[in-house]
């Protein structure tokens, strides 16, 4: 390749205005697939099963959950049965925990990295969307699986299916800019995803379904925009029987937090290297 040919990088201590600050994320978009196979053969290093533990884990959750929930509680998902219900769920949850648990961490893992190289430090957890793109895709596969046995209710809103998959990738990128922003100068934020993964799944129809909670408080739970996602996401595939107003707000508010947050990190990031 002809040097002469090439773009040069220029660093100075202008603050990148948004559309700078997208093109050089896409002219970085090697670096991020570069980052996502260091995760995947970090994860599965020295793993027997290697891949194998992707397929295993939802599946022991699908197990667990199914088990308990219509043995010893009995939630009603009337014509769905539970265990395509419980799936559809599980498979979206785990989209979003793996890039928010993983990416509020990024910046410490690699601190090193970080004050040696020039680079858009969003990179780092872009990555991590693309390791829970993977990851999803074989779990979708088992939902699909499930959902041709059990169901094969093909509608056209399957068409959309990729809307609420967008949605809470972007959710999860959203509030994990977010915090990673404000983290930098108070590391005690960094606490608190823990605590959104383990108990935000409670706060989510991810188990049960949205007609259990009391009419008068049920539009409530759409203030949590992963329920409307999930929620949306049933209903392209066939498993809610009503679409709701409710989908296309949340949908709207993640795509305008997510602007509000890559804002946030842009303006803090050239602060990293100093601050980190």
């Amino acid at each position: 390749m002809n040097p002469s040919s090439q773009q040069p990088i220029i660093i100075d201590s202008n603050t990148d205005s948004l559309p700078v600050y997208l093109k050089k994320i896409w002219r970085y978009r090697q670096l991020i697939l570069t980052f996502a196979r260091r995760d995947l053969k970090v994860k599965f290093a020295q793993t027997s099963l290697g891949l194998a533990w992707v397929i295993i884990q939802p599946t022991f959750a699908v197990a667990v959950y199914t088990a308990f929930f219509t043995l010893v509680i009995k939630i009603p998902t009337g014509n769905t049965p539970y265990i395509l219900f419980v799936i559809s769920g599980i498979t979206l949850w785990g989209l979003f925990s793996y890039i928010f648990s993983q990416g509020v961490n990024v910046l410490i893992s690699n601190q090193d990295l970080i004050r040696k190289m020039a680079f858009p430090k969003i990179t780092l957890p872009f990555s991590k969307v693309i390791v829970a793109g993977i990851e999803f895709v074989i779990s979708f596969i088992l939902l699909f699986i499930a959902w041709l046995i059990l169901s094969r209710n093909i509608q056209w809103q399957i068409t959309l299916l990729l809307l609420p998959i967008l949605g809470v990738a972007l959710f999860a990128l959203a509030i994990t800019l977010i915090l990673l922003s404000y983290s930098i100068k108070n590391r005690d934020l960094l606490h608190i995803a823990p605590f959104l993964v383990y108990f935000g799944i409670w706060f989510t129809p991810v188990f049960y379904p949205v007609s259990l909670i009391p009419e008068e408080v049920k539009h409530l739970i759409y203030l949590n925009p992963l329920a409307g996602m999930i929620d949306f996401f049933r209903w392209t595939i066939g498993i809610n029987p009503a679409f709701s107003i409710f989908y296309l707000i949340d949908f709207l508010g993640i795509v305008l937090l997510f602007a509000l947050a890559l804002i946030r990190f842009k303006n803090i990031e050239d602060n990293l290297v100093d601050t980190i």
